[in-house]
């Protein structure tokens, strides 16, 4: 089974964040925008797991998530991975990241503690809007890409971490939420 950690935003700024994909498509063509309903933050990417594998999975972010008070986060700016002529995948960039570094730490700690080994990355924190097509387009205008982002994004309280089970089909993924685990409510 496909699995993968993560915070769900709430449906203000995923909504917010699929009205800027729409602005963005015709500014950067040949790019493929991930629908807002998919939008998520990746804590950890577990692969392909066992199913038996899943209650390690989610006891480890359970005592990782009991650590961690919930606190806000807020999107800051349009960033990307790979040449800024040919990027591999624009994301949102996010502020307050203290205790998201601290709670994703914790997460890479507990699974590694449970046999599930090393992260292949290092966390990065952001929200992938879009990954290059099959068909590049011309290089994106960075300019007028970043102004037509709104530099008034709502913020987002975290309070839960998942564990989402990640389905690939032709039309994109589909994500099903298997757990869901609160962070402390004491600060």
């Amino acid at each position: 089974m496909r699995t993968f950690i993560a915070l769900e935003p709430p449906a203000d700024l995923r909504a917010a964040i699929g009205e800027l994909s729409g602005a963005l498509d015709d500014l950067m063509p040949g790019m493929k925008w991930v629908k807002a309903a998919n939008i998520h933050l990746t804590l950890r990417f577990l692969g392909e797991i066992e199913t038996a594998r899943l209650e390690d999975a989610s006891v480890a972010v359970a005592g990782a998530a009991a650590a961690i008070s919930s606190f806000d986060l807020r999107p800051t700016g349009l960033g990307h991975f790979g040449s800024p002529r040919k990027p591999r995948v624009v994301w949102l960039g996010l502020a307050h990241i203290d205790n998201l570094t601290e709670l994703a730490a914790g997460i890479e700690e507990r699974l590694e503690e449970s046999g599930f080994g090393r992260a292949d990355k290092p966390f990065s924190a952001h929200l992938t809007l879009a990954r290059a097509g099959r068909r590049p387009g011309p290089p994106p205008d960075w300019e007028r890409t970043r102004a037509a982002a709104s530099p008034d994004w709502p913020a987002w309280t975290v309070s839960e971490v998942c564990v989402i089970k990640s389905t690939l089909t032709p039309r994109g993924p589909i994500y099903d939420i298997i757990s869901r685990h609160e962070l402390s409510a004491n600060p």
